[in-house]
């Protein structure tokens, strides 16, 4: 147990911490600082009474008393700790030293904004995104199931089977549970406008199983399962403010989805749930989050068929490991029936985390890594002005020195000052991390992971005092050292001593500019082959024309459009009616659109083939007619399905699938299956171009065509999910409000979202690489200007040190433009130098860049050539006026300056 302070004679270094001490030393020096003056008065009348005059008895009432301050030190150094009073007056000596300079104070700390702001942007992405967890109980045992089929020579990633998962969660020993994820929209009528909803039809377990529970009523039961007593809901929390006012009343009621009731059983917590596409193994187009989840109620097709449309959820055991609990399971697989001919079945775990932030993972690394170069580069930049200004303070610094200050004392008043300016920059930094974070947010792609979490909180502010802390001392500490060698002796001196120490400590700061110019060349050749791989990308051949076409999602709800017929005759409607508005040159529909990811994808069989070798696996879309017209694909060989074709299976294939099918061979008139060889045939009659269907930098798929009529509903399935498209003669937003009427004149209870343009399809296709890119240009960018900043600083330094040299040469005659040539030939030699080392380690890191880029080399010469030309240029800029005050030095004034 520590002392008990009582008492006036309470020993305060024994009662109080540091902080505590501060405070009451402050108190104690008022009380001695009164009673000093006390006792001198009470001193000073004894003196008068004696005789003295009142100026000789305050003069010996002083002698007899001693030295003042001596007593205040003595008695600070009692009763506050030493090290925390020098560090006060540290402080307070480095504050008054930036109120008389500041401008350096202010470009000091706008540089260490820059990289620490920053810094902590990108931090709060990488941060809640990737070293997060989720909100779970226990989420690291939490993963992510695939199902993997292995063909000949062939694997492929899939959903899980639902009979599949039936089996593992009877017999895989490995897990404590199972859940099952299935993605569909979902149609809200009834309260207010009409509302296509993004739904997740859910295993009864999975909220337990996440540890999730409800803050209103409650979750799933496993009776709620079955089939028929399925029709309950649970609720957002964002859904349930946005739709419902957070009415709590809401439990127990009603709602209409797809025009069935269902009950409103729980309101879930405000959480972050991984988006449909963010669990799945392949890149589909549901980017949003889910608002409302359903149970599974699976049909008993589902259970017997083959298909692979769920995604899984396993919470493993807690001794168990990811490669054990693998292994099992593939020991499982090999017991199941094949489901696919020809397949060997397997499967793949991934943790959940890793799979919900796995494909973003590389890009934000390499933006994280270009902000640390640009904190960098900025605290080199602030290293030499300290240097310059430590070297300015040399005399002041040696004169503390011969007065009694320790060289300890005056390194760590320099480390002081560096750290008070990195924390000034970090507050800075972070009140413009504030508003650029909302900026990057609102600009993120679609499909940025746990988006919604992101913000400046707690754990990001630690991070950024961290590294203020981190920056201010290593930036302070060159400078501190270079101050520790300096003889006192020569520091006095103004001569050659003096010259030489302020030349080395030239040499030191160009050389720490040149690694700053080399940091900005590799930051720059990282952008510059984004950019070149963007630009690359763009030039990609779609397989189709955007331009001026207007799309509109529709899904028409199983229960009112049961039958074939029902949905035939109004899609056939919509269309006709659309057709005729004015500026509509074409008009079609489609399960999906081109650049939207995978999904719809089946085996494709030639006639007579049973061999799992000669199968493809192809991208199924059921369209119209005129869809060909409205998306400008076009036709190579045969024709396209008519209204005659009503009555047989035919299909129009792209130039892709043709070749893999039937290689070297016309494909009309030639015959396949779909799904299994079993299937009844059916007869191509066309061949398009190819489409790129899930992003322009993956080949085009092989692509089957077949009539809307003729596609059939999986089971499970309670809306078709359609695509409308129209080419417009004008701009396509011109008929939006038209085609939005159109279509709720024909369904007052369709949900009809906002209308889109092909030309945002497009561009949302690449949002993760244009992200990536802005990002990475951005702070190499950002780190040029700093680098550039540095050349002038050094430069401008060098030209006022040698303003005595240059005035000599001026006076004897030397020309201006010579003088100005010396100036830039010492900046370029500088700025040449950091652009050798950069470019170098550039060719030996840009293949860490490789996954990144597209229809570009490592190496590429363009980029190579275009980076040290954008430099040289920067310096060239950032010497010149140096140079050009270099040759106005007034001969007569430099003379006199020294």
């Amino acid at each position: 147990m520590g002392p008990v302070c009582s008492g006036d004679d309470a020993d305060p270094p024994a009662c109080f911490g540091g902080g505590d001490a501060v405070i009451w030393g402050k108190r104690a020096l008022n009380d001695l600082d009164e009673e000093i003056r006390d006792h001198i008065e009470r001193e000073t009348q004894d003196n008068l009474a004696r005789g003295l005059s009142p100026e000789k008895a305050r003069q010996a009432a002083y002698r007899k008393f001693g030295s003042v301050t001596l007593a205040k030190e003595n008695a600070r150094a009692v009763w506050v700790p030493v090290w925390l009073d020098q560090l006060r007056q540290d402080l307070e000596y480095g504050i008054r030293g930036l109120q008389r300079n500041p401008g350096f104070a202010a470009v000091a700390i706008l540089t260490l904004a820059l990289g620490i702001g920053a810094n902590t942007t990108i931090f709060s992405l990488v941060d809640h995104i990737f070293f997060r967890p989720f909100a779970y109980q226990h989420p690291e045992q939490l993963a992510a199931v695939h199902e993997v089929l292995r063909f000949s020579g062939a694997t492929r990633v899939v959903p899980v089977n639902l009979v599949h998962f039936q089996e593992w969660r009877r017999n895989w020993q490995a897990v404590e549970g199972l859940a099952v994820i299935g993605g569909l929209r979902m149609s809200l009528t009834g309260v207010g406008e009409p509302e296509r909803l993004q739904t997740m039809r859910v295993s009864a377990n999975l909220f337990s199983l996440l540890g999730v529970q409800s803050q209103l009523g409650r979750t799933f039961t496993l009776e709620d399962d079955q089939v028929g007593r399925d029709h309950v809901v649970v609720l957002s929390d964002d859904f349930w403010r946005r739709r419902f006012n957070a009415d709590p009343s809401v439990i127990g009621r009603s709602i209409a989805l797809n025009g069935e009731p269902y009950e409103v059983v729980g309101i879930l917590p405000h959480f972050s749930f991984p988006k449909v596409s963010e669990l799945f193994p392949f890149t589909i187009a549901t980017t949003t989050s889910p608002q409302i989840w359903k149970p599974l109620g699976a049909l008993p097709a589902e259970l017997t068929g083959g298909d692979f449309n769920f995604a899984c959820i396993a919470r493993l055991k807690p001794d168990v490991s990811l490669p054990q609990a693998l292994s099992t399971l593939n020991n499982l697989q090999q017991t199941l029936p094949q489901r696919v001919s020809g397949a060997t079945l397997r499967a793949n775990l991934v943790p959940l985390e890793d799979q919900v932030a796995g494909r973003v993972r590389s890009g934000l690394s390499l933006i994280w890594a270009a902000v640390g170069a640009v904190l960098l580069i900025g605290c080199v930049n602030m290293t030499n002005l300290l240097l310059a200004r430590t070297l300015s303070r040399r005399r002041e610094m040696t004169i503390r020195t011969a007065i009694g200050a320790s060289r300890g004392r005056l390194m760590r008043q320099v480390l002081v000052e560096s750290v008070l300016l990195s924390v000034i920059g970090g507050i800075v930094g972070v009140v413009a991390a504030y508003f650029a974070l909302h900026v990057i947010v609102s600009a993120a792609p679609a499909d940025l992971p746990r988006v919604n979490e992101i913000q400046i909180d707690r754990r990001v502010m630690t991070f950024t005092v961290c590294v203020s802390l981190m920056a201010g001392v290593l930036v302070g500490l060159l400078p501190a050292w270079r101050l520790g060698v300096l003889s006192p002796i020569d520091a006095l001196k103004s001569g050659s001593a003096s010259v030489t120490s302020a030349r080395s400590t030239g040499r030191l700061r160009a050389l720490l500019v040149a690694g700053e110019v080399g940091v900005s060349a590799l930051c720059l050749i990282a952008g510059g082959l984004l950019l070149h791989s963007f630009s690359k990308l763009l030039q990609v051949d779609a397989g189709f024309a955007a331009s001026r076409v207007t799309t509109v999602d529709v899904s028409l709800p199983i229960q009112r459009y049961a039958t074939p017929v029902s949905r035939s005759t109004f899609i056939r409607t919509a269309l006709e009616q659309l057709q005729a508005l004015p500026g509509v040159v074409a008009a079609g529909v489609s399960n999906k659109l081109p650049l939207t990811g995978e999904g719809g994808n089946a085996a494709l069989w030639p006639e007579r083939s049973t061999a799992v070798s000669e199968s493809l696996l192809g991208d199924i879309r059921p369209v119209n007619p005129d869809y060909f017209r409205a998306m400008s694909i076009p036709r190579q060989q045969g024709q396209l399905f008519g209204e005659s074709d009503r009555d047989k299976p035919v299909a129009v294939v792209s130039a892709v699938a043709a070749a893999r099918l039937w290689p070297g061979e016309d494909p009309i008139g030639k015959q396949f299956h779909i799904g299994a060889p079993s299937l009844p045939p059916i007869q191509v009659v066309g061949m398009v171009g190819d489409i790129h269907g899930v992003s322009l930098d993956r080949p085009p798929s092989p692509t089957v065509y077949v009539p809307y009529w003729q596609s059939v509903m999986p089971p499970g399935v309670n809306s078709m999910d359609l695509v409308v498209v129209a080419r417009t003669t004008e701009d396509p937003m011109t008929v939006s409000s038209s085609i939005r009427r159109l279509i709720r004149q024909l369904d007052p209870e369709l949900a009809v979202p906002a209308v889109r343009t092909m030309d945002d399809v497009v561009t949302d296709s690449f949002g993760q690489r244009r992200f990536q890119m802005a990002l990475v240009l951005l702070f190499a960018a950002v780190g040029t200007l700093l680098a550039g900043l540095g050349i002038y600083g050094v430069i401008s330094y060098s030209v006022a040190q040698r303003t005595h040299e240059m005035g000599i040469r001026l006076a004897l005659g030397a020309e201006s433009r010579r003088v100005r040539n010396m100036v830039l030939t010492q900046g370029m030699k500088v700025a040449l130098a950091g652009i050798t080392i950069g470019m170098a380690s550039a060719f030996g890191l840009a293949r860490l860049l490789t996954s990144f880029l597209f229809g570009v080399t490592p190496n590429d010469p363009v980029v190579f050539a275009t980076v040290p030309l954008v430099l040289s240029l920067a310096a060239l800029a950032a010497v010149w006026l140096p140079a050009r005050r270099a040759t106005k030095v007034d001969p007569l004034v430099a003379l006199r300056c020294d």
